[in-house]
């Protein structure tokens, strides 16, 4: 069976950036974490793009998008959407974001309410943090690889390089992320090698923890205002669990909970799930198109 998607890129912001796009109807955007790629989506973009135009991106700097030295900050890589989806002829989307997308995401429908018409995000919080925000201990031995990668991103890289494969299957199949190792195919982690082998790849991925250390609790600080549209959010119960409550300090409208015996990557371990909270979700909006 032919794959649904067809491969397009695109100059952004100065920049190419390639995606995914499949099906017809009222648009969709999903927004992919790290260490990942528009991938991430495979799973579910065949059972949503038969009610719905999917567009999956590799955000700035990943999968097989340029890398720019710069702009690796949330907001910035949300403009980045922003532009990419007015190039597509669209006003008003649905749009779906995990790990660092959902950050990304929070910024698009923050800064353009006005085409972001209802935001499901999958594990994932606003950013790291405002200025001057606290960590527990707790928290921050579980996110021990948010300082390893912000905190010295050119000696992170250095020290990746050397085992690219090595290094990214950890993500893909320790149990502190997944409820099952073998959530990947042997094929899925090399896809993943294959971009993140890449030219400036590393550096780039890297990028967005170090800017999640540094501007984007700045730009978050900034939010005062807390988000209109109906918010859905889905945390994993091995990694964030319940992340509602976060997500009501930010927006007025949330519900969601906890996806049971699920990991971090939620819409490769359990995509049937997704697919259901999405067409559930998103039904309305087909309606519009």
């Amino acid at each position: 069976m032919s794959e649904p998607w067809t491969h397009h890129a695109t100059v952004i912001n100065g920049f190419r950036m390639h995606y995914v796009i499949a099906g017809s109807g009222y648009p969709l955007v999903l927004l992919h974490g790290w260490p990942q790629s528009w991938y991430e989506w495979r799973k579910v973009i065949p059972a949503l793009a038969e009610r719905f135009t999917v567009i999956a991106p590799d955000l700035r700097g990943l999968g097989d998008s340029d890398r720019p030295m710069t702009g690796y900050d949330k907001r910035t890589l949300a403009s980045d959407v922003h532009a990419l989806v007015r190039s597509l002829g669209f006003e008003k989307i649905g749009l779906t974001g995990h790990d660092w997308g959902g950050a990304v995401a929070f910024y698009l429908a923050y800064d353009h309410p006005e085409m972001v018409e209802q935001l499901m995000i999958l594990d994932m919080i606003p950013g790291l943090g405002r200025r001057d925000g606290q960590m527990s201990v707790a928290a921050a031995r579980r996110f021990w690889h948010v300082f390893f990668h912000g905190g010295m991103p050119d000696l992170a890289e250095q020290l990746v390089s050397k085992n690219v494969e090595a290094y990214l299957t950890y993500f893909y199949t320790s149990t502190v992320y997944n409820y099952s190792p073998t959530v990947f195919s042997p094929e899925d982690i090399a896809e993943y090698v294959r971009v993140y082998s890449l030219p400036g790849a590393l550096r780039a991925g890297f990028q967005y923890y170090r800017a999640g250390l540094q501007e984007d609790l700045d730009n978050l600080s900034g939010c005062t205002e807390k988000l209109k549209m109906p918010v859905l959010a889905w945390g994993g119960d091995v990694f964030m669990a319940n992340i509602v409550p976060i997500w009501q300090t930010v927006a007025d409208n949330v519900r969601g909970g906890v996806v049971e015996h699920c990991g971090h990557f939620i819409a490769e371990e359990q995509p049937e799930f997704v697919i259901q909270q999405a067409l559930e979700f998103f039904g309305p909006l087909s309606q519009k198109a």
